[in-house]
């Protein structure tokens, strides 16, 4: 299967995301090693000069602190800020997170609706619209994508 740069968008947004075909196959990759477990990690990424268009760059491994099983996930913070110190200065950031529903839809649960919600509103994250992708599926054979905007203050925007 071959791995491309993808876009996502949706009309009432003001946002376009664009998750290179590298951020891609790094969550791929985390999925696979996962197995029947979920797992996930952070995006990393800049924006274009309009702040219209989000660059998903990079997607992390999930810190060895991460709490993982069958059908929950809570990314952990081991190496995150030093990881993050770096990029920064290659004027790439903190942009959301990524998630993985092993053998499921790529639906974004309760849980994660409101851990999207809480990060935009938190200040240490200086991020005032953070963007979660999920997959699901049983990567590499089949998966599908969903990607969400979650505007601080505003309800989730569903991208296509």
């Amino acid at each position: 299967m071959s791995i491309e740069d993808i876009t996502f968008s949706c009309a009432s947004a003001k946002s376009i995301v664009k998750l290179s075909a590298t951020a891609l196959k790094q969550i791929i990759d985390e999925c696979i090693k996962a197995g029947n477990n979920e797992t996930g990690g952070i995006l990393i990424g800049s924006y274009s000069k309009d702040g219209s268009t989000a660059f998903l760059v990079e997607a992390t491994a999930r810190p060895d602190d991460s709490l993982a099983g069958r059908t929950t996930f809570q990314r952990g913070i081991n190496g995150l800020q030093s990881l993050l110190d770096l990029r920064w200065k290659a004027g790439r950031y903190y942009v959301g997170e990524w998630h993985f529903h092993p053998g499921g839809s790529p639906e974004p649960s309760r849980v994660d609706l409101e851990s999207m919600r809480l990060i935009s509103q938190a200040p240490n994250y200086q991020c005032q619209e953070p963007i979660m992708i999920i997959l699901g599926g049983n990567p590499p054979v089949s998966y599908r994508l969903s990607g969400s905007v979650f505007p601080r203050g505003k309800i989730p925007v569903r991208l296509n």
